[in-house]
């Protein structure tokens, strides 16, 4: 998440030609959420409308313009109001608020907000840092073996393998201790081609803050899932950024699950993450941290059996999961 600036590239991509307008206050704009945005089925990603409300905060004349007084930033999404389907268009607002800055997403009906956003400037969330730090390895070579590869949906903007359109390309790994439990992880930075992937989604050589917003909000889901044996949406989650993160940095993300209440169509689950640099010594650095609530849906476990590919790693999967 850099510190107040241009970032026209990844806004070109985020809002197309849309006018970007203020109006008293705030900043206002028309977000499409057609295929470019897709992270499900016909359901945009998450972290589209995550990204485009921290996005249009950094044109705020109250968004800070140096590091120091911005980090650590802590950013609250929660979702569930009206649902948004790929096609359609909706409505972003960013406002100022006391030490921070506030967002609604609408749909064009009549409905309660799809998505509405808190972001806290140099404020730290302590227990979410702490809950990460506790299974971050302390190091790159302690997560080096072991991996077990992940499916993935072909037009995901996270995962996607067969997009026409930009996106992440990130391919997800199981890693499982005794230490840690069942971690989801993947890794940015690592081969020259992420250059025209996750990198790709730079601004003067600092990552836009929709690479690692996705990234996570994918990585925890995913976490979440091993312990729940469900499919879920997002229903909050909390992201706490602690610096900027140059294009080209080796990084890793981090999922994992850590409690499931109910059952069936009344099921919740909660799962932790977070993102961690890689030094020169091989000593991993957190630099974002990731708290997450999820609504288990029965009927999306049943698309992802249909429509994560390859096959044989979705059963795979599905197996270590605990399912018959």
């Amino acid at each position: 998440m850099p510190a107040g600036g241009r970032s026209d590239g990844v806004r070109r991509f985020l809002f197309g030609g849309a006018e970007i307008r203020r109006e008293g206050k705030e900043i206002r704009a028309v977000l499409h959420m057609d295929l470019h945005t897709e992270g499900w089925v016909g359901i945009p990603h998450g972290g589209i409308g995550m990204a485009a409300i921290a996005d249009l905060a950094t044109i705020l004349d109250s968004y800070p313009r140096d590091d120091a007084a911005l980090y650590p930033l802590s950013a609250e999404f929660r979702l569930g109001g009206a649902s948004v389907r790929t096609g359609e268009r909706v409505l972003v607002r960013v406002f100022p608020e006391d030490g921070g800055a506030g967002g609604i997403i609408r749909t064009e009906r009549d409905e309660p907000p799809y998505m509405t956003a808190s972001l806290s400037f140099a404020k730290d969330e302590p227990g979410r840092r702490d809950l990460f730090a506790s299974y971050l390895p302390g190091r790159l070579a302690d997560i080096s073996g072991g991996l077990v590869d992940m499916p993935s949906y072909r037009n995901c903007f996270v995962c996607g393998v067969a997009r026409r359109q930009p996106g992440l390309r990130r391919r997800f790994h199981l890693h499982d201790s005794k230490r840690t439990g069942k971690v989801i992880i993947a890794r940015a930075g690592f081969e020259p081609v992420d250059r025209q992937s996750f990198y790709l989604f730079q601004e003067n050589g600092i990552v836009h803050p929709i690479a690692l917003i996705a990234l996570l909000d994918e990585i925890v889901g995913w976490g979440g899932f091993l312990v729940a044996r469900s499919g879920g949406v997002t229903v909050r989650i909390g992201y706490t950024f602690y610096r900027p993160v140059s294009a080209g940095e080796k990084v890793i993300a981090f999922g994992r699950g850590e409690k499931v209440k109910g059952r069936g169509s009344r099921l919740l689950f909660w799962a932790s993450g977070g993102a961690a640099a890689v030094r020169e010594d091989g000593r991993l650095e957190p630099i974002v941290a990731v708290s997450a609530q999820y609504f288990g849906m029965p009927e999306l476990t049943e698309q992802m059996k249909a429509h994560l590919i390859p096959k044989d790693l979705t059963a795979r999967l599905f197996a270590i999961a605990g399912f018959d």
